[in-house]
């Protein structure tokens, strides 16, 4: 029996709807952890600490036509480690806690240099992150030729508020997939986040975060 025009149509405008028929036009792109690393550059009245972070995620979507699409970067509080456990663990009492709940900033929470697992002073904002907005697909074609600097409009959501930015990026192209760099300073207080002062250790407001990440190809989007 014949398959009538109309059910041909139908079938054709289902396909074209099937989210999996609509997602080859995109490849996606995650971060390797092990060939990825975030910092963040913390000035303090004795110095500057610089503090490495490895547990990122993340992902970014290009088109076929190798145009950006969108993308996310995921920073694990957690991650944020130096030689120095104490210092790690009242920057994880700044941007992990919530401050109507916990006792801090009345009073520092870190037992052992630790937050608790649970209850009112453990970690609330586990994460801090950036995601892309409004890229009108971004060029990549020239990535596999040289260094393309690129100017990324996103939001930076970190202690639970959100914050739109632009931030300069470096991207390069090779066989593992697409590498980013780059650099962006914020306030701390521009996201609510306080830190309170150790002994007589004070630390400023604005701290600059750094990442080198390589995303590698994932399953299609």
């Amino acid at each position: 029996m014949q398959t009538s025009n109309a059910q041909q149509l139908v079938k054709k405008t289902k396909s074209n709807l099937d989210p999996k028929n609509a997602a080859q036009a995109y490849s996606s792109y995650k971060i390797d952890p092990e060939l990825s690393e975030a910092k963040v550059r913390v000035k303090y009245s004795l110095g500057t600490y610089l503090i490495p972070n490895r547990q990122v995620e993340g992902w970014m979507k290009v088109s076929k036509e190798k145009k950006l699409d969108s993308a996310q970067v995921i920073f694990q509080v957690m991650g944020f480690k130096s030689n120095d456990t104490t210092l790690d663990c009242h920057l994880r009492e700044s941007l992990s806690l919530d401050y109507t709940q916990s006792d801090f900033p009345d009073s520092h929470v870190c037992v052992h240099d630790r937050l608790p697992s649970d209850g009112k002073n453990s970690a609330a904002y586990p994460t801090l992150s950036f995601e892309t907005t409004g890229l009108n697909d971004l060029d990549l074609s020239k990535t596999n030729e040289s260094e393309l600097s690129l100017n990324v409009n996103g939001e930076w959501i970190i202690h639970g508020v959100k914050r739109k930015a632009t931030v300069k990026i470096l991207i390069t192209q090779s066989s593992l997939g697409y590498r980013i760099s780059g650099k962006h300073e914020l306030s701390l207080k521009n996201f609510g986040v306080e830190v309170k002062n150790f002994l007589f250790i004070s630390v400023q407001d604005q701290v600059e975060a750094e990442w080198n990440l390589q995303f590698i190809p994932g399953i299609n989007i």
